[in-house]
């Protein structure tokens, strides 16, 4: 795949769709070749509105196919797409267009005023509206600015490669077959740049392409029939507990019943929900990427490990320091640095171009890679000895009751705490066992590894929106005050203890 080619490319697919379902469930649908005559036309609206080279074009907006055909006419243009996520507020448009430095703003936000660099997904611009002295700078290769989020939830500012991009995409077709015969289902924002990179490749192969909100992709997932999916853990532990439910037909039929592979890799996922999949004959991956560098590593049909990530991508670029951290070093990363960081992420890309990914992970005898968590995540213990969470967690996974364990610091620092969801909540003779089964296994492990103290929650903290970050990854910090404020109100009543 090439930005180059690509326009002619789906221009050519006259029987390939690209299907919009909205939140009240309606549905469009056009050929790509008809998608390829309306990105032509936004193509020539933005020209008459004054969009040069180099400009910057900024779309907060739902997804949808009008979405789609914009990002495609800033590639004819040679415009720079900058896009936000749609809460972003805008409020006076004016200063919005100047703080991101905006040409053109394409937004559904509601309650915004009339500007004339401001229009909606489904309007055109008028002549002229571009101001004259709108910034405009050489893109060379840079294609998008998109904004991601870690586990802090902080913000950060990433400017996109083309050749990045088109690397990624070239590998992912190679490594999964993705054909003509293929249909792909989004639900996750189109400004989570991994969405795009899916768009490319539907629109490059000639895969049917389905947009559809989170609210109505389950039922999508059945009518539509998608071949292959890409979505973080909390989707596939949600597929696995109305699977449970309905007690009606297997995973893959409740799927659609055309499902070749899913991916999963924006958070560790259960190891439980992992082999739930594989037991039904449902391909579920687990990958690892960030969008800093591009793919790092992936299971594939013909190459997996359940508990890994897979094997590395291109093993001559990824060292690892002595710690187990990994260090990134290619020809094209998907991107190239930072944009509006205020110094946050300073140390990630480095002068050579090698990139710190903040990921600890070892790879076993046959090459396949686990992760031992983040480097932010680690807790530093009282006793100046330093955990990865997730490591730890997975010396209680499979204990007897436990539907997820989330690792914390106790209040103290000193020990290690850990938030348990039982399979049966509020069952106290199920929480009785659970705490004796995981001191069973504390005495297996060193003293700095075992888990001290327990928490109980109903709810996953996983699948719970109150502890996820803006890209559904688990926000540990919000969980370790969660677990303070619990120890605490229970050292207030007395009897109690954590």
């Amino acid at each position: 795949m090439n930005f180059e080619e690509l326009t002619d490319r789906y221009r050519e697919h006259t029987s390939a769709l690209v299907i919009e379902i909205d939140a009240g469930g309606n549905r469009r649908e056009l050929t790509q070749s008809a998608l390829h005559a309306l990105a032509q036309e936004r193509a020539r609206q933005l020209a008459a509105a004054g969009i040069r080279a180099g400009q910057v074009i900024g779309i907060r907006a739902r997804n949808s196919i009008d979405w789609v055909a914009w990002d495609l006419a800033a590639v004819r243009t040679g415009a720079v797409l900058k896009a936000f996520a749609d809460d972003t507020p805008v409020g006076e448009p004016g200063a919005f267009l100047a703080r991101h430095g905006l040409a053109l703003l394409i937004t559904d936000a509601e309650g915004v005023a009339a500007h004339p660099a401001v229009i909606a997904p489904d309007a055109a611009p008028g002549a002229g509206v571009v101001a004259a002295d709108a910034e405009r700078g050489e893109p060379g290769d840079l294609h998008s600015l998109v904004f991601s989020s870690g586990t802090s939830g902080r913000l950060k500012g990433l400017n996109v490669s083309r050749r990045g991009t088109e690397y990624v995409i070239n590998r992912f077709i190679e490594c999964f077959g993705i054909s003509s015969e293929d249909r792909h289902l989004i639900f996750l924002p189109l400004a989570n740049y991994q969405q795009r990179l899916s768009v490319y490749c539907c629109l490059w192969t000639g895969a049917d392409l389905v947009l559809a909100p989170y609210q109505r992709v389950f039922g999508a997932v059945r009518t539509e029939r998608p071949t292959f999916l890409i979505a973080p853990p909390v989707f596939y532990d949600t597929v696995l507990q109305l699977h449970r439910k309905s007690g009606e037909g297997s995973l893959s039929e409740l799927l659609g019943g055309r499902i070749r592979f899913m991916i999963t890799g924006m958070a560790p996922i259960r190891q439980e929900t992992l082999e739930a999949f594989w037991a039904d004959d449902v391909r579920l991956l687990e990958a690892y990427g960030m969008t800093e560098s591009g793919m790092i590593a992936w299971n594939t049909l013909q190459e997996y490990r359940l508990g890994s990530v897979g094997k590395l991508i291109d093993p001559d670029v990824v060292t690892f320091l002595p710690d187990g951290e990994l260090l990134i070093h290619r020809p094209a990363p998907l991107s190239s640095g930072y944009f509006d960081t205020d110094g946050a992420g300073d140390d990630t890309y480095r002068p050579d171009g090698t990139i710190v990914t903040g990921d600890y992970g070892v790879l076993d005898a046959d090459g396949y890679l686990t992760l031992l968590g983040r480097k932010k995540d680690v807790i530093a213990l009282g006793s100046g000895r330093k955990v990865h969470p997730a490591e730890i967690e997975s010396f209680f996974a499979g204990v007897e009751g436990v539907a997820e364990l989330v690792v914390v610091a106790t209040p103290q620092s000193n020990r290690l705490g850990a938030i348990v969801t039982p399979t049966t909540p509020d069952d106290d003779s199920l929480q009785a066992g659970i705490r004796k089964r995981i001191e069973e296994v504390n005495q297996g492990l060193e003293a700095h590894q075992r888990v001290m103290s327990l928490v109980f929650s109903a709810q996953p903290l996983r699948s719970d929106p109150k502890f996820m970050t803006g890209n559904l990854k688990l926000s540990r910090p919000l969980a370790a005050a969660h677990f303070a404020r619990a120890v605490a109100a229970k050292d207030q009543a007395p009897g109690q203890s954590a």
